[in-house]
């Protein structure tokens, strides 16, 4: 990487918006390559001192012979809040997503161990691709070693590099909910009021009675709370419908906590802790979760 190169990472990008792209000072030729990569790691693991949500976001790109790399990460523990993990370059991922993965900070005392990963929901355009998929997880924290499940997201695209392209804003009102069910599986339903080619409103997927995309999503936020000096809200309850493997399911949510992340005065982007339960339809079964909820507003 250029040392000169200016290196914003998700919080400062976040902040920035739209004016980030105007700001850059990197001129980019039309036939250069342009590559962009992300991987989103959503942890919830527990152990006899409770329960520990771990978020972490690396992301890489390329504009011609330039390369660019930042992460992300918030870390909330039960009977603590929230984690200060200061930004770093000291984190190291060794293996593959699909032969298994470690994510090391020995500076921030982390050390965790992901198995491999396969897509469950995929989407694929020309030049694009994007997949949900989850594994068993440990993560090794301050002495605790800590069971749980990480959902995993990746992109890639090319023809663009979030680094030095366009960085307007690309979603309106998105709830994204990591979930992990009292039975150590896993819940994905995410919510975008702007509708792309190729991504639909709704999505999601579960590995509860199986592993599955799930269909017939009917999103709804329930209570929000204002935002002093700003006219968004932040989601705080939500309730879902949806069908997985052929059983319907409701879906009720609501914040534990809710860390804000960055403003940038007609939104914002915050990162809650939620629990609630999702209830079959005829009223046969129901299962406890807890996770995270990703908002970008």
């Amino acid at each position: 990487m250029d040392p000169s190169s200016p290196r914003l990472n998700r919080r400062q990008l976040m902040a920035a918006g739209a004016s980030v792209a105007a700001a850059w000072p990197l001129p980019i030729r039309a036939d250069e390559i342009r590559r962009y990569h992300s991987d989103y790691f959503s942890f919830v693991g527990a152990d006899v001192q409770g329960a520990v949500y771990l978020a972490h976001e690396n992301n890489r790109g390329q504009t011609g012979d330039r390369f660019f790399a930042d992460h992300w990460i918030m870390m909330y523990a039960q009977g603590q809040g929230v984690v200060p993990i200061p930004d770093s370059a000291h984190f190291q991922f060794r293996g593959t997503v699909g032969g298994g993965m470690r994510m090391v900070s020995a500076v921030n005392d982390i050390d965790m161990a992901v198995e491999g990963l396969t897509p469950i929901l995929r989407r694929q355009t020309p030049g694009n691709d994007y997949w949900i998929g989850a594994a068993s997880a440990t993560l090794r924290w301050k002495g605790r070693q800590l069971a749980g499940r990480v959902i995993f997201e990746f992109i890639a695209r090319t023809g663009y590099n979030r680094f030095t392209s366009d960085f307007g804003a690309n979603w309106s009102n998105f709830n994204g909910l990591y979930l992990l069910t009292e039975d150590g599986r896993d819940l994905y339903l995410r919510y975008h009021e702007r509708v792309q080619p190729g991504t639909p409103r709704e999505s999601g997927m579960a590995t509860f009675d199986g592993e599955g995309t799930l269909s017939d999503i009917a999103f709804a936020i329930d209570e929000s709370r204002p935002t002093p000096d700003r006219t968004y809200r932040w989601p705080t309850r939500w309730q879902a419908g949806f069908s997985h493997r052929g059983t319907l399911w409701t879906l009720h949510a609501t914040t534990d906590a809710l860390e804000e992340v960055a403003d940038w005065k007609t939104g914002g982007f915050a990162m809650s802790v939620v629990s609630g339960e999702v209830v079959r339809a005829d009223g046969s079964g129901r299962r406890r979760f807890k996770g995270w909820a990703e908002l970008l507003i």
